[in-house]
């Protein structure tokens, strides 16, 4: 099934959220457990397209089925330092959307401005940190049993890659 890799638009606020939803269900893959508010969705993408942030989604059929952001920190010390975002609906994953979508983010992120892109993975999560890997992520450091959920501990690792 073919997918379209495109900047987000304010009229994908309801497909991202969709999105957004699906995954954080799945409550393996996202620090966020619950979905934000239709109104903080909406305040988020519209910042980010303001500000001209670097922020893709993936499409089928027009539909949302996922979504990469860089976002960059905010504190005037850090701005040179984006934040990875990312994620693809279950049901689509294995078809190299992640791929397409890191791509088109890390290439946006760069001609930004940026000069570091980092991100926090959770060590099960190997499929992410492998694709990581191929695109130039090194790992930095491990917080050991940082995530808590349905009864489990989790490490996170966190990934970053420079170009200074």
């Amino acid at each position: 099934m073919s997918f379209n890799v495109r900047k987000i638009q304010e009229s994908d606020i309801e497909g991202f959220r969709a999105a957004l939803s699906s995954v954080v269900s799945e409550r393996k893959y996202l620090l966020t457990l619950e979905l934000p508010s239709i109104e903080d969705t909406a305040k988020f993408i519209r910042t980010n397209i303001e500000n001209n942030y670097v922020e893709y989604v993936a499409e089928i059929k027009g539909n949302i089925v996922g979504w990469a952001d860089v976002i960059p920190k905010q504190k005037q010390a850090l701005r040179h330092i984006g934040e990875l975002g990312i994620g693809v609906v279950a049901e689509h994953r294995g078809m190299g959307i992640g791929k397409e979508l890191l791509k088109k983010v890390l290439a946006g992120a760069w001609g930004s401005g940026l000069k570091r892109v980092e991100l926090e993975v959770f060590a099960s999560n190997t499929n992410a940190v492998a694709l990581y890997k191929k695109f130039g992520f090194e790992h930095e450091g491990t917080k050991r049993n940082a995530r808590y959920v349905d009864g489990r501990y989790e490490d996170v690792h966190f990934m970053a890659q420079c170009r200074l």
